[in-house]
């Protein structure tokens, strides 16, 4: 079976046990997203989730978060670990997107990208969730999911990007990341995966070294 058969198989079996999953980031508008993917770098999105209310409610937009004080931010965000560096990176991406953007969040790699504490991770949540383009964003459930399954061989996550943006269509790139991850919470976990209830270990390279 090659790697192209095998995603299929992945892809129908995701798509048929997690037809309704979705960011599981709670946000109203792009610059909302942006701000609490950028806080769940090492961190859970539960833990963003009961962050960003309190963090909305001080700096409602780029504007408000461009002019905040630095010390007012690392309270409000600092149990989402490395605050001290993720309250300064907030600051300096709303200044960025005021005085670059107008406030508003752009839709592109490059731009997004160049935003402080925006990789691409972040820049293809909001490229996906926002601006509906594909980009597939690889965090540690897409990154252990597709080297178990032998989608992928590889550490480095923007080589796993590229090689799994060959193998899911376009279109698809946004729900197949959210199903993965859902799949990877529930069913194949860091630690002691649920191998025996999995519907695709028949095809997968890591069940078969048991």
């Amino acid at each position: 079976m090659d790697k192209q058969q095998l995603s299929q198989i992945f892809e129908n079996y995701l798509a048929g046990n997690w037809a309704h999953a979705r960011c599981s980031l709670n946000y109203e508008n792009p610059f909302q997203l942006i701000c609490a993917t950028a806080l769940s770098a090492q961190c859970t999105d539960k833990r963003v989730n009961e962050i960003t209310p309190n963090l909305f409610r001080a700096y409602p937009d780029a504007f408000a978060l461009a002019n905040a004080d630095y010390d007012s931010v690392a309270a409000i965000v600092k149990s989402a670990g490395l605050y001290q560096t993720k309250a300064k990176n907030l600051i300096s991406m709303a200044k960025a997107l005021v005085e670059r953007h107008g406030g508003e969040v752009p839709d592109t790699m490059e731009e997004l990208t160049a935003l402080a504490g925006v990789g691409r991770k972040t820049a293809n949540v909001i490229l996906g969730n926002i601006w509906h383009r594909p980009g597939v964003v690889v965090d540690t459930h897409v990154k252990r999911i597709s080297n178990r399954l032998g989608l992928v061989n590889s550490d480095d996550p923007v080589k796993i990007e590229r090689e799994l943006e060959q193998l899911i269509d376009g279109e698809n790139h946004c729900i197949w990341g959210h199903r993965c991850i859902s799949f990877g919470r529930e069913i194949c976990t860091a630690k002691s995966p649920k191998c025996t209830i999995c519907g695709v270990k028949d095809v997968c390279k890591y069940y078969a070294s048991l």
